[in-house]
Order: structure tokens, then sequence, then C-alpha cells
């Protein structure tokens, strides 16, 4: 059975104990962020202005840590000489973004010790400061054993929000449903169920895409059939940080087509009740006397089959005779 460190727990302490964090505290609003170990994080970081980071000086710190330099940019470039060496080689500003303001931090191979506290600091504007705190996770069975799944959405950045579910279509007899979950971290798990909590067969993987910033869009189809209430629901799950959040969704009845089976059968229903119905008619007409059927004549119909009939043979045998 596996042990789980002593860090993980603490990790997990610091989690508890950072939601009661104010801006009193750490002298700004705090922004949570979760990771796996080995994942790769984002910190947020964005100027409050339209100005370019790119002529900016950005100070990326970790207060607890000495040196505190997380990742440093200056004069137009990174100046990582005071960089905190169990950071090397692991952070990365997006050059291409710092024109839109953009000075997020990306911190690869993320380990248990990277948990914390980081500042996003801009000196030159306005003293701007952002805080955010990493939540690093060891394992998903050690965070989700600890209390249940539960709506965090307002707690941390990156919780899913709810979905959204659409009715594409038809396919045969059944109906198709897509399931649409965006700006989600960490990657979340879809699932469909019916209106009895049954978990139902998706159509297909879930698609999963990511933007720029780390965050996953997830997207999941399932092909229903009709059934007592036609009441399905998706549901998005991101165990890590216990959160759950779902949506559910009411089909017409309205938009199940008719089987093919139900058409064939009405047509031959009817078509026998016209045979029915029309010899029924002849046996009544024939019964009044309306319509008659003369014995000579149905007599002298049979005997002109039979003639017809003897010619036939005879001349089949014809030309045995001539080779005798």
């Amino acid at each position: 059975m596996k042990t789980y460190s002593v860090c993980g727990l603490c990790t997990l302490l610091m989690y508890i104990i950072s939601i009661s964090l104010t801006s009193s505290d750490t002298g700004g609003t705090v922004q949570h962020i979760v990771a796996l170990v080995g994942d790769d994080a984002i910190l947020p970081c964005t100027l409050s202005s339209t100005v370019s980071a790119v002529y900016q000086s950005v100070e990326w710190q970790r207060p607890d840590l000495k040196p505190k330099e997380v990742h440093l940019y200056r004069d137009e470039k990174d100046d990582l000489v005071l960089q905190n060496p169990v950071f090397r080689g692991r952070t990365s500003l997006f050059k291409e973004e710092l024109e839109n303001g953009n000075a997020s931090l990306k911190l690869t191979r993320v380990k248990l010790s990277d948990a914390g506290n980081y500042t996003c600091y801009i000196p030159l504007l306005d003293h701007q400061k952002t805080i955010i705190q990493l939540i690093v996770g060891e394992s998903t069975h050690l965070l989700t054993t600890q209390t249940p799944l539960g709506d965090r959405s307002h707690e941390i950045k990156g919780a899913a929000s709810r979905p959204v579910i659409i009715i594409e279509g038809n396919e045969g007899d059944e109906v198709v449903l897509r399931c649409e979950a965006e700006g989600c971290y960490p990657e979340p798990v879809m699932e469909w169920c019916d209106a009895h909590g049954r978990v139902l067969s998706a159509a297909g993987p879930t698609e999963t895409a990511r933007d720029r910033e780390g965050c996953y869009t997830v997207t999941s189809h399932v092909i229903v059939q009709n059934s007592d209430n036609n009441t399905f629901t998706c549901r998005v799950q991101q165990l890590e940080i216990k959160h759950m959040k779902e949506r559910r969704v009411h089909v017409p009845d309205q938009m199940f087509p008719k089987t093919c089976h139900s058409c064939w059968l009405t047509v031959v229903v009817a078509v026998l009740v016209t045979v029915l119905a029309g010899a029924g008619g002849l046996y009544l007409l024939i019964k009044k006397g309306i319509l008659t059927i003369r014995k000579e004549a149905w007599t002298s119909v049979m005997k002109k089959n039979k003639e017809t009939m003897k010619n036939d043979e005879d001349e089949a045998s014809e030309p045995s005779r001539s080779l005798v």
C-alpha cells in the first residue's frame, strides 16, 4: 500500500488555511491555482491597463524563500542572475503575449515544494502587484478522500462553471446531446447520467482542448433513446480540487422520431382491412343477389380451359412423333 508523504498532508493543510486569507493578510486579492506533481502550471498576471509589458520590469517572487526571486524580466529580456536555484530551467514568460499586457509565468515540472504564494510585481506601473497561491497535489486519491465533492467555483480559479447542454439532432430514432464546459483547470472528468442516476456510455471519447492560459475546454456527446421522462444530466468533476458542477436537460417527446416498425405495422393493418372489407362486400353482393355468377357460364369457362390445355399438350407431343 502506498504511503503518502508528510509534505503532501502539509500541502492540504496550507490549502485549508489559504481559503481564510484576506487582502489585509497578503496585501492584495489571492487567486488560487491548482496543479499536480509533474504538471505544468500557469500563474496568471495581466497588466491593469492596456499598456504593453515589453518595456516594463516584471518581478515574480516568492516571499517565503531566500532568495525570493522566481523570475525577473528587465530591459526587454530575462534577468535570471538572482533567480532561486530551485526554479532554474523551469520558468518562462509568454514573450509573444507581453505586448498585450500578459505577464503570466509558466512553471514546468511542478514539485510539492512549489506550493506557496507567488507575487507578480510591476514596479513602474503604479506598483501593481498580483498574488497567486499555487496549490500542489501529490495524488488524486490523497486530495479526494478528505472532503466530498462540491461547488467550489467561487473559491478556486479554474473550477469548472456550469456546463452547457445542446440538443444537436437525431440519429435514427434516437437524439444526440452535446455537453461542453470551458475555462477548467485542472482537466475535468465529464460523464452523462439518466434520470435514475445511472451512468450512460458516451458516444466516443471526451474531446479536450487547451487555451493559451492552459485552461481546458471539454466536450462530450451522448446518444439517448426515448424513456419514461427523458431527463438527462451532464456532470463535470475535478477530483483534484474536490469540485463538481452539473446541468440537467429534458428532451421533449416530439424530438424522438417515430420508428419505421410502427410505420410498417400501420401499412400492413391498412392493407388487411382493405382486403377484408373488399371480400366482405363481395360476399354481401352475392348473397343479396345484386351480383350473380351463372353456373352455365362458369361451366363453359372451365370447359374452354380444359380444351386449351389439351391442345397445348398435343402440340407439345407432335415433334416427338415425327422422329419415330
